[in-house]
């Protein structure tokens, strides 16, 4: 009598994600080198310890004002270290140099460009995207269909050029082409900015990393923050309310009541 051996749920779903990791080459980009987002605790949950040249990224903003284009600029800097250009694509209007020097940017290797209007901006973002000599192009994107993506994709792949793209919390209900998704929430912090990162999807690793960091604005240097040893001033807020509840007695005169 033949035995059939099926496979359990785990092991065909291991399957399939290990032929999707491999149908997810990185086909003409395999030769670019990566680069660091500026913060090991972003580093560690990507392939290669980094963002790999040619790749988009998408940078998704839970609010506004939450750091996801700090980080992204961190990660531009990074890109620019070894040569090449950075394309600034402002079509807002609102990016100030003197800010972009502070953060470590060579004002030198950059090239601020301001779209008219959307299809300018789409035509831009194409053409340096496809130019070997710019290392990164950082800019704010918000609606973009999903042919234009799928071209900018191809555009960055062919040039090994690091495509950075900050985009609204809408954002992540739409078709991406991005190889790597990062999701950036805003955080209470004693002192300096924090932010909350989670990885939502990678190309050819796994997601769902997160890590909260945070920046020095004088510095500009990024760092993990790690919660375990640290205590937010609203617990230590709700440690002295349970100390001076009735029946716990604090200081001198509690010891004196407990010993008595």
């Amino acid at each position: 009598m033949l035995k059939l051996c099926m496979p359990t749920i785990t092991e065909t779903v291991r399957r399939l994600q290990s032929r999707i990791r491999g149908l997810e080459g990185w086909g003409p980009a395999a030769e670019f080198d990566v680069v660091s987002c500026g913060c090991a605790a972003l580093d560690r949950w990507l392939p290669g310890g980094g963002l790999r040249r040619g790749s988009l990224v998408e940078w998704l903003l839970a609010a506004p004002g939450g750091g996801a284009a700090t980080l992204a600029l961190g990660c531009a800097r990074q890109a620019c270290q070894d040569g090449g250009e950075l394309i600034v694509l402002d079509r807002r209007r609102q990016v100030y140099p003197p800010a972009l020097a502070a953060w470590g940017v060579e004002l030198e290797r950059v090239i601020l460009v301001h779209p008219r209007d959307g299809a300018e901006e789409i035509w831009a973002w194409e053409q340096a995207l496809r130019c070997a000599s710019v290392a990164a192009v950082w800019g704010w994107v918000e609606q973009l269909d999903g042919n234009v993506f799928r071209r900018w994709q191809l555009a960055a792949e062919s040039s090994g050029t690091l495509g950075l793209l900050i985009r609204p919390a809408t954002a992540v209900r739409q078709p991406s082409w991005a190889d790597v998704r990062w999701w950036v929430e805003p955080r209470a912090a004693a002192r300096g900015r924090r932010v909350h990162v989670e990885l939502l999807r990678c190309r050819g690793g796994t997601a769902g990393g997160s890590a909260d960091v945070e920046w020095d604005e004088w510095t500009s240097q990024l760092r993990e923050v790690s919660l375990r040893h640290e205590t937010h001033p609203r617990d230590l807020v709700a440690q002295l309310a349970r100390a001076t509840a009735p029946g716990r007695p604090i200081g001198t005169a509690g010891a004196r009541r407990r010993a008595l």
